[in-house]
């Protein structure tokens, strides 16, 4: 790694405490504080990124095959991650931990990949010529954050009314 990059996220001597580390030629992602504000990941290089609208309009569906090719990479990130936090990837307790959190984080973003209309409603639209509110309770709702990459799971309750107000 050029030592320009090295100065740009930190020095590398154990004197600094605020340094990030690299590992890999990779930085940890935060960047030196200024007194008195907060750490802020690294600006992405130019180019390295495609518009989030580009990449949203895309095709987002994910066959088996493309998880079994992703994972890998997925868990080498987790293994990066538990580095960074300062645990050892090779202790007993977390041999296969990258591998369970990769496949977990799969699981749990799998729902962001299917056709809505066609997967989840099966052809369950329908007119309806009654006009009374329509209530549906404890429907468990899961999701993920994408701010923090945590799992939610809930409870929620729906109602409808029709449109002639009943």
């Amino acid at each position: 790694m050029e030592h320009s990059k090295q100065t740009q996220f930190g020095s590398s001597d154990k004197k600094d405490a605020g340094a990030s580390s690299v590992v890999n030629g990779h930085c940890d992602g935060m960047v030196k504080r200024p007194a008195g504000g907060p750490s802020q990941p690294p600006a992405a290089e130019s180019g390295s990124q495609r518009p989030v609208m580009e990449s949203w309009r895309e095709d987002r569906t994910r066959s088996v095959e493309d998880n079994e090719m992703s994972l890998p990479s997925l868990a080498a990130a987790y293994t990066t991650i538990l580095r960074g936090l300062g645990e050892d990837p090779q202790r007993q307790g977390l041999l296969k931990t990258p591998w369970r959190a990769a496949t977990a984080m799969q699981f749990f973003t799998k729902g962001y990949q299917e056709k809505i209309i066609a997967d989840v409603l099966n052809d369950a639209i329908f007119d309806e010529d009654h006009d009374e509110m329509v209530i549906v309770k404890d429907i468990d709702m899961f999701s993920m954050c994408e701010h923090h990459l945590v799992p939610i799971f809930g409870r929620v309750s729906i109602n409808s009314c029709s449109p002639s107000g009943g």
